[in-house]
């Protein structure tokens, strides 16, 4: 299910910036739990709504067969109830969405990553899209390790838009 791709997207374009912290990662991976069993319960629902859809076929399928004797009252019924699997389905699309944007906007706002160990001696570089740890250090002429220990980083990744301190 795409749903799936793109939580899965989401957690790994995250997973950089907030890896820092065990604390945040347990949030998130607290957060990202819940939205695959609530991602189940929509499948299960999902389900539930194409054998909907399969028995209405069928209904369908015997009034064709039955065309000089169905009436319109069978046409109604078919029709009432392809309209209530409609809004079912529409229901389970705006919930699918309007959940995933709530829990999308809590990840990002109570995920923040530590902050830097300097004093505000070095000066302070925004990781942008490619950069590397390596490739921020040799921009600025310090080490890796330097790089590494000035912001409290426990890992090699970098996050677009991260703020790192550059030691002296």
């Amino acid at each position: 299910m795409k749903l799936n791709h793109f939580i899965a997207a989401f957690v790994l374009a995250a997973a950089p910036a907030f890896a820092q912290d065990n604390v945040t990662l347990g949030v998130l991976e607290e957060k990202v739990n819940k939205l695959r069993a609530e991602l189940e319960d929509l499948q299960f629902r999902q389900q539930k709504t194409d054998k909907a859809i399969k028995a209405i076929q069928a209904d369908l399928k015997e009034l064709r067969r039955n065309a000089g004797t169905a009436t319109s009252d069978d046409l109604k019924t078919l029709e009432a109830k392809i309209a209530a699997v409609d809004a079912a389905r529409q229901k389970d699309n705006k919930a699918i969405v309007d959940e995933l944007a709530k829990q999308l906007s809590t990840l990002g706002s109570s995920a923040k990553p530590p902050k830097p160990s300097a004093t505000g001696d070095g000066k302070e570089h925004v990781a942008q899209k490619g950069e590397t740890l390596t490739s921020i250090a040799k921009q600025h002429g310090v080490s890796v390790a330097a790089l590494k220990k000035a912001n409290n980083l426990t890992a090699d990744t970098l996050a677009v838009g991260q703020k790192l301190v550059i030691p002296k």
